[in-house]
């Protein structure tokens, strides 16, 4: 070679491969067409100086500076450029396919491209192996083959849709054939099939399928269809049956009916005036005569007679209450079913309703009340329904028993009345007598003034004229006199606790029942209380401090009563046991106090005692300073001088000393990790406890630490870091404590594992720094190593700057010299350089919506990753959006609105990143549908206004039209004042002028007029009860609906209750009472309502039935007052009549005096001058005398148990009635016990001991009333069965006892027998001790001495001895699965009975499980492995129980049918093992059988490697040798081969926007399923992809922008898949609508660049126009330095080569004039207090001004800029302060943005202020030499400074001076600071005193040399 140095860059490019550039290499096109040229351009362009070009390992070109060689084999058909390291190649061949590599060594770089060459395709045929075929029984197979053509991709087409392979479909061969099996009426196609390549696409002629099917979807309709709730059709109807089914052929039917074929053979059967023999099924019935198929469907046609009539009557006598009664339902025509109904509802059928057989009678017996109401009954049949009319039923009875309302107690003088009713249908007549005699007719009776003659019987009879019947009931009427006076008084001794007291109640009048109470609260008896017979005494048999309190009594008849004042009861009691209250612990030194109380009445004196001995008296003892002394028993004795009692406690008091010391200290050696620690708690004083803490928290022993017995001592058995603390102990007694202090618990331990913090990763130029650090105690010492080297000692290593050569292993070693260890780490660390440029920018056409659009992130630097986000928000690829592979581009492939937003990307390394600023993105789009916004219904006169808004971008121009005709443009369109003509249809119609499209709406306007007036009217007569009434509500205006209130209340119609039928009108058909209230109708339409003002409806009746108020009985002298009111509107007026004669007119009547002469009838007349109706009562009045005296008396014989016995009750006076009571309760007849007629004789007819108890009787009449006092009654008895209790069984050796009782009146005597024979007398009897002898009938006798009876009961009792064993054996052969087995239980001893049990829980007995009589034998009678487990049998006896051991059950079986573990597919050459397993008792043998031949013994069998041959059925044989028994099992091996291939081929021509295009799957291997992804994700068919049969072909129908991406296809069997490389589909398109990305406005001298972008692809070609002359060719244009002449319209024309489509856009560019300087002045030198102004000084037009301060917006309105103002371009200072120092800028704006000044930085000068001298004071001659003074100030600038001595200037000047310390130089020493710029000067004084001796030079020359010196010192440093 005759350039070694070229040999030399060869060598070293070889082996320098490190890329960091970025680039990429991008060819002129890929995939190329044989023939054709490509060139390879380097993106970012970019020169290389030296590098190389190469194809796969072949060098095409070397260059290097100076030249380049060119590859013998590539010479003439490559050509380089240089200076863009582009390389071009010319008649590429199949065999240029590949990688192509740039390599560069300056700069380095590498970047690679892969070529594919490929062979155009042409010819493409499509051929099938038949087109006529029948549905779901042929298959169809298609083939499509090409004449010429490489890496082919098949896509097949049905029709405009992909096919895609399925369980039905199914692609091979590469796709290149489609088999559809069992092909559907959906597969005819046509079909055909694309190839594609790279270059190249073509599609074959279509082939269609005539597939012949059916019939299928078979359906009948019948016309017409049955009335809704009819299940049939009526007589007489016309019906149509249609039949109809898909099929290809068309079908051929027949008709049947009821299985008959009828003589019809078309689609439909006419049935015409339908009779009921027609009723039957009719069958339809298709047939394809080449699909020999048929199909049927049957229907039922039913035709049924309609009901013309129903009526319903009653059978027989009318409904009589109690009595049977009959409807009849009688129906005219065929009848289903009836129902009955009452009220509306459904009758219930029960015992007293029932209807015959057919429904048509129904019979109620007997009827009832509750039977009343209105019937109907409805008939039904199929077709039709009919009610008959309504019958009410009303039951008739009675007169039930009269009930007389009116009192039974009345006091003389006063008038009574008595009402009398009857419940009775129809209502009763009334007649009343008094005492037998009749008085009066009607249903009421009043007396005159009542007298004791008025004392009586009153009867009132009522009667039925129509049942026939009467009814009588009687009162009696009783007149008395009132109480008058009631005390309490006391009876003997002052009340006494535990003592006897009594309290009486004086009283006058005649007393009915006195009542006691205590503080108001009813008193009652108890077993400390009782009252006398008469209840007038109460007693304390034992008086309580409970029982005080305020006692009254309270006497009482019917008609007064009167209650005494309070008596106030205090009981004297104690004194109970004193409590003392004080400490029972003191300290000595202290004072005590010891209260003592005790509950007394009256209170208690008091003693105290010491130890026995007394030392004060009174409550309160108090000790004096306690000593140990003091300690003993304190004893307080409380004293009662009344009750003359005492009562004594005790308390103990305990002396102590308090804790006084609590120290922690170390025992033994001190802590060190690992080993044992331990501390001890010194105290002094009593402890009591000791408590550890550490940090304050409560510490308590674990597995490491242990506290002694005493708590005392603290042990760490290993202590450790994690025990490091403040330890603390407490010690306490009960009334001091004290707590040590902190002992600090340091542990010594390390050092550990080092850890070194600084970066892992370092720039160049950087120093950095490692910190090394390790738990260790007392910390570590350290040495650091690079690379091995040591560097350092110290936890710190500081680096130099750093460089490559910094790289490496940075080690960090601790020591611990206490414990001798060294711990060690490392660390890398890694140089590298940072990220420099990160930028934004868009690839190709800018963003229309559903377009593909583009961005890419240009940076420079090392990078590690790019990040791009969206609104500050990451960005992640979804179905829209793709990255590349370095995530350098992001493309959206059909962008959306929902993609606007501001993006940026973001590139990083690991020490440093940039963020692009953002680039922002809007989608073009629209309009879409607009909304209008207003309302659809307005009135007469209003405006209204329409807002039309649509969805787009640019925004939408709006134009709006009325009924048609245009009327506005603009988004709002505003109407004149509505007329009823402004109705109508409103459009609003939207146009983007962008995307030419446009957008209508409409909304209708309804116009109407206001509702203006209701009122509520009256139609007709005024309301009357019971009549019709009307109101009607008049309204003015549109009125859409009406609505009634009353009272405020919405109203309904009811059965009363009707509206008309626009509602105006509200008609009561029978007005009521209830009616009456406020009513109110409201008319409304949607835009208004207005309601009427209310109407008052008030209802006029009556009057009613009067009544009349007063007493029914008096007694004389008294006068009564009679009320009579009647329910009337208007009111009624009254007269008044006494026995027939008028005596007063009002509502009122007083009567005089009553005498008897006042009896009668008092009659009260109601009358309405509005209704002309009256109605009149009548009331009687009685007048009687009182009773006066009762008294219960013994008749006959004393009480006798179940014998007669008879009380009688002796009465004085008028005696009304008798009552009598028990125990203070009333008493009624029973079967027992009767009473006389007149209830003055009570017989027991078979006296009880229930009957024991204290009888009285009660007489009473109905003013007055008296009650006997107490008679005791006890009855003799018995004896009654004796009981006797005791034991039923025992045991020998024990001793038993026997009671016998028996209930008897007077007590019984006893007498025991054993077995017949006396042995003892009395109730109880004791054995000795029991033996087999004792067993018998032990007898008791009881025996009564009075009622000379006797009666006997006997018990048994048995002896037993104990259970002594039990134990579970088997009976017979072992368990066998599916036999029968059994186990008996032995036992000894005396068993009652056996429980089984199993596993521990109890067994019963079930279908397969028996027990023996006696339990003793378990039987499985078919054993199972359920019944598995331990057993147990338990024998019992009442006394004694034992449970056998367990007895383990174990059933044997098998084997089961076995199970074989194995792959039921493999692969060849694989090894297969076999498990067989059989579950089996005992485990099975197994055998092994392939095919049928035996080749192994055993479990397992493991196959040689598997051939095609090894496939076959494998069986196994389970053997069992104790059951004899075998089981088989089989199992099929597939053996398959793997799938080797997989590639994704394009099908025809090149995918085009919107047209067909196909991919094929290319496989070699067994196919079981293929796979379809896009971008790595799963794709499934829709509206657009199909799969072919055999999902090898993926079509698209109208390919789009979102389908552009990386296709792969996997292909799958059950053992092996492979999944193709991508082929990346990109889809051709455009140009769509160019988008010019410029500014709208610039400025003179500046240059614009337009650049315009389209969405196309491949890419458009671009030309500029001016005004509409071309200007320029390409995307870009750039214009001159602009003039104004420059404004103007600039279009750009997008033109695509290949779709021969071209797209226009234009903008407008205003040109205006720039701003060119901003500078800051000032008006003069800043001085802190003055006035000082900032001027911004612009050149240029400018709109707006605005200041800031150090990078921010000056705010003006806060405290520190309150003295700042802005005028104009001026910022004034008003004054200028220090706080306003700071960098100031002005930024002038205009439409361009702003322009910001340089810089002015702000320095206020001020000062000096705050001068300080600083040094010493007072000095000592000798202690120093010199005194150095230092004097500062603040001030801007630094202040200049000069000294006075003694207020004389010395020479020299600067803020330091220095002295001799000499007696002269001590005095006042001044500094003067002055500000050369504000030229204010401050001083301040020092005086410094010296002491001593010396002998100094003068001053002046002192401080010469002081000068001098530090001047020299000065230029020495």
């Amino acid at each position: 070679m005759d350039h070694p140095l070229v040999l030399v860059l060869i060598l070293v490019l070889l082996n320098f491969n490190t890329d960091v550039s970025g680039q990429v290499v991008v060819p002129s096109m890929n995939p190329l067409a044989v023939g054709s040229n490509v060139t390879l351009n380097l993106v970012p362009e970019s020169p290389i100086n030296i590098g190389t070009w190469s194809y796969e390992t072949t060098t095409i070109v070397l260059f290097y500076p100076g030249g380049s060689i060119v590859s013998t084999s590539y010479q003439g058909r490559v050509s380089f450029n240089r200076s863009s390291a582009e390389l071009s190649i010319s008649s590429l061949q199949l065999n240029d396919s590949g990688l192509y590599t740039v390599q560069g060594m300056e700069p380095v770089l590498t970047a690679v491209v892969t070529l594919s060459v490929q062979e155009p395709i042409s010819n493409v045929t499509l051929r099938a192996n038949a087109t006529d075929l029948v549905e779901l029984n042929d298959t169809a197979i298609f083939t499509c083959s090409v004449s010429s053509g490489t890496s082919l991709s098949y896509r097949w087409m049905n029709g405009s849709s992909e096919v895609a392979a399925s369980d039905r479909v199914r692609l091979g061969v590469g796709n290149s054939t489609l088999s559809i099996v069992s092909v559907t009426r959906y597969d005819e196609g046509p079909f055909r099939c694309e190839v594609i390549n790279g270059i190249s696409n073509g599609t074959s002629q279509p082939i269609g399928l005539n597939v012949r099917y059916g019939p299928s979807n078979l359906t009948m309709m019948v016309v017409p269809e049955m009335t809704i709730g009819h299940t049939a059709y009526k007589t007489g109807s016309d019906i149509t049956l249609s039949c109809s089914a898909q099929s290809k052929p068309a079908v051929s039917y027949k008709w049947r009916f009821n299985g008959v074929f009828l003589n019809e053979q078309s689609p439909q059967l006419s049935l015409q005036n339908t009779r009921e023999n027609q009723t039957g099924s009719y069958t339809c019935l298709a047939h394809n005569n080449v699909t020999l198929r048929y199909a049927t469907m049957t229907t039922m046609i039913k035709i049924v007679e309609p009901i013309s009539a129903v009526s319903l009557n009653r059978d027989g006598k009318p409904p009589i209450l109690d009595q049977s009664f009959t409807l009849r339902c009688e129906v005219t025509g065929p009848v289903d079913y009836i129902h009955w109904l009452i009220n509306g509802q459904v009758i219930s059928l029960n015992n007293r309703t029932f209807c015959s057989t057919d429904n048509k009678t129904m019979v109620i017996n007997p009827i009832q009340f509750s039977d009343s109401g209105e019937y109907i009954c409805e008939a039904f049949n199929a077709v039709s329904n009919k009610t008959s009319m309504t019958y009410t039923l009303v039951v008739n009875y009675g007169p039930e028993m009269p009930v007389i309302t009116g009192p039974a107690l009345g006091e003389t003088g006063h008038n009574l009345t008595f009402n009398c009713s009857a419940s009775s249908q129809p209502p009763s007549q009334f007649s009343w007598f008094f005492n037998g005699s009749q008085v009066v007719t009607g249903s009421v009776y009043e007396t005159g003034p009542l007298t004791l003659a008025s004392h009586g019987g009153y009867t009132c009879m009522a009667f039925n004229n129509i049942t026939g019947r009467n009814s009588t009931v009687s009162k009696m009427l009783i007149v008395i006199e009132p109480v008058t006076m009631a005390m309490v008084k006391v009876m003997g001794a002052q009340p006494i606790a535990d003592n006897m007291f009594t309290l009486t109640c004086e009283t006058t009048g005649t007393i009915y029942s006195i009542h006691w109470m205590k503080n108001s609260w009813p008193l009652y008896a108890d077993n400390r209380t009782d009252f006398s017979m008469n209840n007038n005494t109460l007693t304390f048999n034992s008086v309580q401090d409970s029982d005080i309190g305020d006692y009254q009594c309270s006497a009482s008849n019917p008609l007064s009563n009167m209650t005494s004042s309070n008596y106030r009861l205090i009981v004297n009691y104690g004194p109970e046991m004193p409590v003392i209250t004080g400490p029972a612990l003191g300290e000595t030194g202290h004072n005590l106090t010891f209260n003592c109380s005790a509950s007394s009445q009256p209170p208690s004196q008091f003693s105290w005692f010491f130890n026995g001995s007394q030392v004060v008296t009174g409550s309160v003892y108090e000790t004096g300073p306690l000593t140990l002394a003091s300690h003993g028993e304190y004893t307080c004795m409380a004293f009662n001088n009344v009750t003359g009692r005492n009562s004594t406690v005790s308390k103990m008091l305990i002396v102590i000393e308090p804790v006084t010391m609590a120290m922690v200290k170390v025992m033994g050696a001190q802590p060190i990790a690992d080993n044992m620690f331990t501390l001890t708690c010194e105290t002094t004083g009593t402890i009591y406890s000791i408590h550890w803490m550490k940090n304050s928290w409560p510490l308590y022993a674990d597995n490491r630490t242990d506290f002694s017995m005493n708590n005392n001592t603290l042990t760490f058995n290993s202590v450790q870091d994690s025990d490091i603390g403040d330890y603390q102990c407490s010690a306490s007694n009960p009334l001091s404590n004290m707590t040590s202090s902190n002992y600090r618990l340091i542990v010594n331990y390390g050092p550990e594992m080092p850890v070194i913090t600084g970066p892992a990763l370092g720039e160049t130029g950087h120093n950095l720094t490692f910190n090394c650090s390790a738990s260790s105690q007392p910390p570590s010492q350290f040495s650091w190593f690079f690379n091995g080297s040591q560097v350092v000692t110290g936890s710190v290593y500081e680096t130099g700057p750093l460089t490559l050569a910094s790289h490496g292993e940075y080690t960090c070693m601790a020591f611990n010299n206490v414990t001798g260890r060294n711990s060690t780490v490392s660390k890398m660390l890694i140089v590298i350089e940072p990220v420099t440029m990160a930028m934004v920018k868009v690839m190709g056409a800018q963003p229309i919506a559903d377009n593909m659009f583009t961005l890419t992130c240009e940076t420079t630097g090392t990078i590690y990753s790019i990040h791009w986000m969206k609104n500050s928000w990451p960005l992640y690829a979804d179905n829209r959006t793709d990255f590349s592979i370095n995530n350098n581009t992001l493309t959206f492939n059909s962008v959306q609105h929902s993609d606007n937003g501001d993006y940026q990307c973001s590139a990083y390394n690991p020490l440093s990143n940039m963020t692009s600023t953002e680039y922002r993105l809007i989608v073009n789009y629209g309009p879409e549908r607009p909304v209008i916004m207003s309302s659809d219904i307005a009135m007469t006169g209003h405006i209204v206004t329409f807002n039309c808004s649509a969805s787009s971008q640019p925004p939408s121009q709006f134009s709006w039209f009325f009924n048609g005709s245009s009327v506005e443009t603009g988004s709002v369109y505003e109407t004149d004042p509505l007329t009823l003509a402004s109705h109508g249809e409103y459009t609003c119609v939207a146009f983007n002028n962008i995307t030419d499209r446009n957008s209508t709406a409409s909304k209708m306007l309804t116009i109407i007029a206001p509702v203006t007036m209701t009122m509520v009217k009256v139609i007709g007569a005024q309301p009357i009860l019971n009549e019709r009434f009307s109101l009607t509500c008049e309204t003015a205006g549109t009125v859409y609906s009406i609505q009634w209130m009353r009272n405020g209340w919405p109203l309904y119609a009811d059965n009363r209750t009707d509206f008309s039928m626009n509602n105006n009108t509200l008609t009561f058909n029978s007005v009521q009472d209830s009616d009456i209230g406020d009513y109110q109708c409201s008319a409304s339409n949607p835009l208004s309502n207005m309601t009427s003002s209310n109407y008052r409806l008030i209802v006029n009746y009556g009057p009613e039935m009067p009544v009349i108020t007063g007493p029914a009985l008096g007694e004389t002298g008294h006068n009564l007052t009679f009320n009579c009111s009647a329910s009337s509107q208007p009111p009624s007026q009254f007269i008044w009549f006494f026995n027939g004669s008028q005596v007063v007119t009002g509502s009122v009547y007083e009567t005089g005096p009553l005498t008897l002469a006042s009896h009668g009838e008092y009659t009260c007349m109601a009358f309405n001058n509005v209704t002309g109706r009256n109605s009149t009562v009548s009331k009687m009045l009685i007048v009687i005398e009182p009773v006066t005296m009762a008294m219960v008396k013994v008749m006959g014989a004393q009480p006798i148990a179940d014998n007669m016995f008879t009380l009688t009750c002796e009465t004085t006076g008028t005696i009304y009635s008798i009552h009598w009571m028990k125990n203070g309760w009333p008493l009624y007849a029973d079967n027992r016990t009767d009473f006389s007629m007149n209830n003055n004789t009570l017989t027991f007819n078979s006296v009880q001991d229930s009957d024991n108890g204290d009888y009285q009787c009660s007489a009473s009449n109905p003013l007055s009333n008296m009650t006997s006092s107490n008679y005791r009654l006890i009855v003799n008895y018995g004896p009654e069965v004796p009981v006797i209790t005791g034991p039923a069984l025992g045991e020998t050796g024990h001793n038993l006892t026997f009671n016998c009782s028996a209930s008897s009146q007077p007590p019984s005597q006893f007498s025991w027998f054993f077995n017949g024979s006396l042995v003892v007398t009395g109730s109880i009897y004791e054995t000795g001790p029991l033996t087999l002898a004792s067993h018998g009938e032990y007898t008791c006798m009881a025996f009564n001495n009075v009622t000379g009876r006797n009666r006997t009961v006997s018990k048994i009792l048995t002896v037993v001895e104990p259970v002594t064993m039990t134990m579970v054996k088997a009976m017979g052969s072992q368990p066998i699965l599916n036999q029968t087995f059994s186990l008996t239980c032995e036992t000894t001893g005396t068993i009652y009975s056996i429980q089984w049990m199993r596993n521990s829980w109890p067994l019963y007995a079930d279908n397969r499980t028996d027990f023996s009589i006696d339990n003793n034998t378990l039987t499985f009678n078919s054993v199972q492995h359920s019944d598995n487990g331990d057993y147990q049998c338990s024998a019992y006896n009442p006394l004694s129980n034992m449970t056998s051991t367990e007895y383990r059950l174990i059933v044997n079986y098998g084997p089961e049918r076995p199970v074989i573990m194995s792959p039921d597919i493999a692969m060849t050459g694989y090894i297969v093992t076999f498990n067989c397993t059989a579950s089996s008792q005992p485990p099975s043998q197994f055998s092994w059988f392939f095919n049928g031949s035996q080749v192994a013994a055993g479990s397992v069998y493991k196959t040689g490697p598997l051939t095609l041959a090894s496939h076959g059925e494998y069986t196994c044989v389970a053997f069992n040798n104790v059951t004899g028994r075998n089981r088989t099992v089989s199992k099929i091996l597939t053996v398959v081969e793997p799938v080797i291939m997989t590639m994704v081929k394009a099908m025809g021509s090149q995918p085009i926007l919107n047209q067909t295009f196909s991919l094929t799957c290319e496989t070699t291997g067994t196919i079981y399923s293929i796979q379809w992804m896009r971008n790595s994700w799963p794709l499934y068919a829709d509206n657009r992809t199909d799969f072919s049969i055999d999902n090898n072909t993926l079509t698209f129908n109208s390919v789009q922008h979102s389908d552009n991406g990386d296709y792969q296809c996997s292909a799958y069997n059950p053992l092996s898949n492979m999944t193709s490389t991508e082929y990346r589909l990109i889809v051709n398109y455009g140009p769509e609508r160019p988008v010019i990305m410029s500014p709208d406005i610039a400025m003179t001298g500046y240059i614009v660049t337009f650049n315009c972008t389209a969405s196309s692809q491949p890419p458009s070609q671009f030309s500029w126009f001016f005004n509409g002359s071309q200007v320029a060719a390409g995307s870009v244009y750039k214009t001159g330095p602009l003039t104004l002449a420059s404004h103007g319209e600039y279009t750009c024309v997008a033109f695509n080569n290949l779709t021969v489509r071209n797209s226009t856009v234009s903008k407008m560019l205003t040109i205006i004039e720039a701003i060119t300087s901003v500078t800051v002045k000032r008006n003069k030198l800043p001085i802190a207090s003055d006035n000082l102004t900032l001027t911004c000084d612009v050149t240029g037009h400018y709109d707006t001004i605005y200041w800031m301060k150090d990078n921010l917006s000056l705010v003006l309105n806060n405290t520190l800029n309150s003295d700042i103002t802005i005028s104009n371009n001026s910022l004034h200072f008003s004054p200028v302060k220090v706080s306003n120092d700071g960098n100031y800028q002005c930024v002038a704006t205009n439409l361009f943005g702003p322009n910001t000044s340089p810089k002015y930085q702000l320095l206020v000068n001020y000062g000096p202020k705050s001068v300080n001298i600083s040094g010493p004071v007072s000095v000592v001659i000798g202690s120093v030499t010199t005194v150095t003074l230092k004097c500062s100030a603040d001030s801007r600038p630094i202040s200049e400074y000069g000294w006075k001595f003694n207020n004389q200037s010395v020479l020299g000047t600067g803020p330091m001076i220095a002295v001799i310390a000499s007696l002269e130089n001590a005095g006042d020493y001044t500094c003067v600071a002055k500000n050369p710029v504000t030229n204010i000067s401050m001083s301040n004084t020092i005086s410094v005193d010296v002491t001593g001796h010396s002998n100094a030079p003068p001053f002046q020359a002192r401080v010469g040399l002081m000068l001098t010196a530090l001047l020299a010192l000065s230029l020495c440093l």
